[in-house]
């Protein structure tokens, strides 16, 4: 799964997993790549940072609470160490700036594949929200 709000960029990106043999889903928010992750099973997620409605950190932490163990890839042009450090420390398994080189995406993506080529849950379950009592 692709999540990634600019039209281009995620066309660009989409285009060349394609051409490469990737199946690829396009989410353009947080909210709908919550949602495509709870109704479909991936191998990797590559995750844009800046996002509307729900920022990718925040999509990575509520990923990663639920227990989903598939690679997120962090793909975004917040670059400061700072930003690099919270995308890891959210729960993402690898991070990479905008611009990028194609070919280096790959490599990545085919290091984070090889990583996990074990059984995993790879599906997203929605946590029930708590009723909270007066």
């Amino acid at each position: 799964m692709l999540v990634e709000d600019e039209p281009r960029v995620a066309g660009f990106i989409a285009k060349g997993l394609r051409e490469q043999a990737y199946a690829v889903d396009v989410a353009r928010d947080g909210e709908e790549a919550l949602y495509y992750a709870a109704v479909n099973q991936y191998d990797l997620v590559i995750l844009d940072v800046m996002l509307p409605v729900k920022d990718g950190y925040a999509v990575c932490r509520e990923l990663r609470s639920s227990g989903f163990r598939i690679p997120i890839l962090m793909l975004t042009a917040r670059d400061a160490v700072d930003d690099r450090v919270a995308g890891l420390d959210c729960g993402a398994d690898d991070y990479l700036t905008k611009p990028f080189d194609f070919k280096e995406l790959l490599a990545r993506l085919r290091a984070l594949s090889r990583r996990t080529a074990q059984p995993s849950r790879g599906r997203y379950q929605r946590q029930q929200p708590k009723h909270q009592s007066h």
